[in-house]
């Protein structure tokens, strides 16, 4: 009888930590459900270099186009946000979204929340604006 029990207390633990790590893998996944980064996004390199000339450009692209929804310091709180509006300054988002992925995410938008800035800047300004949200991640 007790090796039946430790069998299946062996089994309910194996069970209940598989569930946790699925539930777990399944809300990380969900976190940006319906962004659309293509194969080998995630490891684009910016081909801008970063001199202050640069942050500062990127700064006011963020002011302009960005900071309704993120806030001046880019920590989602800005006054056209809802809620809705990612703080860009999470640690939590630094390894999901490496340089070539906030490119994607910036120039396709996620839309209704976000829109895509494809039609009103170029991949170099999208390029720039990523160089200053990179620079807003810096503690």
């Amino acid at each position: 009888m007790k090796k039946e029990g430790c069998i299946r207390l062996v089994a309910a633990s194996l069970f209940f930590t598989g569930l946790f790590a699925f539930t777990l893998g399944t809300g990380l996944s969900a976190q940006y459900a319906g962004w659309t980064i293509p194969e080998g996004g995630k490891d684009e390199k910016s081909p801008i270099a970063s001199p202050p000339a640069v942050s500062a450009k990127g700064k006011a692209l963020f002011g302009t186009n960005c900071q309704k929804c993120h806030g001046p310091a880019g920590q989602g709180d800005g006054p056209d946000s809802n809620g809705a509006a990612a703080d860009l300054t999470d640690e939590f988002r630094i390894e999901l979204n490496p340089e070539g992925v906030l490119h994607h995410k910036v120039w396709n938008g996620h839309p209704p929340e976000m829109p895509a800035f494809k039609s009103t800047l170029t991949k170099e300004e999208v390029w720039t604006l990523v160089e200053y949200l990179k620079a807003l991640r810096q503690p």
